[in-house]
């Protein structure tokens, strides 16, 4: 995909993508957009690659947002054997009270790798951002996020959470003492995390 979207003034608009591309990887998916959000507008994206193996994925979007207007960026994945996933998503609140998200959710597994970058800035008066990266790694898996974030305007603020690891040890237990056994409590958190 390789898509410019205008969203006019106080306009609503969701939109959903979802991917399985199998079960054996080497697939390349480059997803590109760029988003303009006009005054009082509203846009909600959500980019899911739960299921299968992708290869490769790079998510490449930007997203302007004017006065008044709300954007949230949320992108769940799961990358599995060799899979390479890269992740790259900027908003820029440029308008007065602008409001922002961006909200990654990524689990990786055996020899997957994945790098999230999430750029908010705000310029404009009363502009409230937050980036949001969570990456659960399992076997010999690499994560990485990159937040960045950047204000311009004294009356601004963004804010920013990052972080990767493997699933929380009090949430596992909680499970286990439940009747699972250490791989299904796991995947249980795993997959809640990505819903």
């Amino acid at each position: 995909m390789d898509a410019t979207i205008e969203i006019k003034e106080g306009a609503h608009v969701r939109y959903h993508e979802s991917h399985y591309q199998g079960t054996h990887g080497g697939m390349v998916v480059v997803p590109k957009a760029i988003i303009a959000v006009g005054p009082g507008a509203q846009y909600f994206s959500d980019f899911s690659l739960v299921k299968g193996r992708v290869g490769q994925l790079n998510i490449d979007y930007v997203v302007q947002v004017d006065t008044s207007a709300v954007a949230e960026l949320t992108s769940k994945v799961f990358g599995r054997e060799s899979d390479r996933i890269h992740i790259k998503e900027k908003m820029v609140l440029a308008g007065e009270y602008a409001k922002g998200l961006i909200k990654t959710r990524v689990a990786l597994e055996h020899d997957a790798q994945g790098e999230m970058t999430g750029i908010m800035e705000a310029h404009g008066k009363g502009a409230r951002g937050h980036v949001d990266c969570r990456e659960i790694i399992k076997d010999r898996a690499v994560g990485r996020a990159i937040p960045i974030v950047e204000v311009t305007h004294p009356e601004a603020k963004v804010t920013h959470e990052a972080a990767i690891g493997t699933v929380d040890k009090k949430e596992l237990e909680t499970l286990m003492a439940h009747g699972l056994d250490p791989e299904q409590a796991t995947e249980l958190i795993v997959s809640g995390m990505l819903q």
